[in-house]
């Protein structure tokens, strides 16, 4: 019994681990459904460009779990599959016109006039199916091609700030974790014992920290957080470390950063890095956080 408690629980586990985007549960249901329409028929070297990427999709979800690759490769997915049956229904509707075209021919002795007319109408408004239907494919096309293209934009940027975090690390210690770029500055290196104030080698350090948020995370939030070690009473250590990254988030605005986007918080002594019991452990408590979260802040 308890055998199968652990098994149920694993398998549990592993399900609620696996599910899928509903980008990707989307996109696998439109290619089913299509499969077995008229774009299974009429179209199928599109519903196999439509394949393809949705195997890029699953194959990311399968490596990598609910990635922005998964949902994109998803979402360009669907799209092909929406022109794959607006071209089967192009197609459909021809063979619509010619089997009209047909019949016509057989009724045009007994009631050429009547059938003359339907027939006109049934081409007009066929006609302008076909312009509606031809329009959505186009429209579906370019907004995969214009998805593509902005996902290739977002991770060439990826990669210049991945860059640029390279060159900043030899000045300062940076590190990603669950809320984005965390970019660390000793304290001792930024401020004297118990002050505030900007030392001048710390100028140095900062207008690199300050040209690389300028230049590549220009659209983030970011946070200025200070800490500070256990030395001193709650309210103390929480004021100094305010002050701390208000003049590091100042010294950021004065050579560029945009205002808007930053923010500076005091800390404390709540979140060390390691405890405070050595002089060594200390010093590395003493530091500011420069944070650059993931999500953009929205303009305007």
């Amino acid at each position: 019994m308890n055998r199968l408690i652990i098994i149920s629980s694993t398998l549990l586990a592993a399900a609620c681990a696996a599910v899928a985007p509903n980008a990707l549960v989307k996109a696998r249901a439109d290619y089913d459904t299509a499969q077995q329409g008229p774009a299974g028929r009429h179209t199928p070297a599109d519903l196999y460009e439509a394949k393809k990427q949705l195997d890029k999709a699953n194959a990311e979800f399968e490596t990598n779990g609910d990635t922005y690759l998964t949902r994109d490769y998803a979402y360009v997915a669907s799209r092909k599959v929406e022109i794959a049956n607006a071209k089967a229904r192009i197609e459909t509707d021809r063979q619509q016109m010619s089997s009209l075209a047909a019949e016509a021919t057989q009724l045009r002795d007994q009631q050429y006039e009547s059938k003359k007319n339907e027939l006109n109408l049934t081409q007009k408004q066929l006609e302008e199916q076909r312009q509606a239907t031809a329009l959505n494919a186009q429209e579906a096309a370019a907004k995969a091609e214009a998805l593509e293209a902005e996902r290739a934009a977002r991770a060439a940027a990826e990669d210049k700030l991945a860059g640029a975090m390279k060159d900043l690390a030899t000045v300062a210690a940076v590190k990603e974790d669950r809320r984005g770029v965390v970019i660390t500055l000793s304290g001792s290196v930024l401020f004297a014992s118990g002050k505030s104030q900007l030392l001048n080698t710390a100028q140095t350090k900062l207008d690199q920290v300050a040209t690389t948020l300028k230049d590549e995370a220009d659209g983030q939030r970011i946070t200025v957080e200070g800490h500070t070690d256990s030395v001193g009473s709650d309210v103390y250590n929480e004021q100094l470390s305010l002050a701390r990254a208000t003049a590091v988030r100042d010294y950021l605005v004065s050579r560029g950063v945009k205002a808007e986007r930053i923010e500076a918080k005091g800390l404390g002594e709540t979140k060390p890095l390691v405890d405070n019991s050595s002089s060594e452990n200390r010093a590395n408590n003493r530091r500011v956080e420069i944070v650059i979260h993931r999500e953009e802040v929205p303009v305007g």
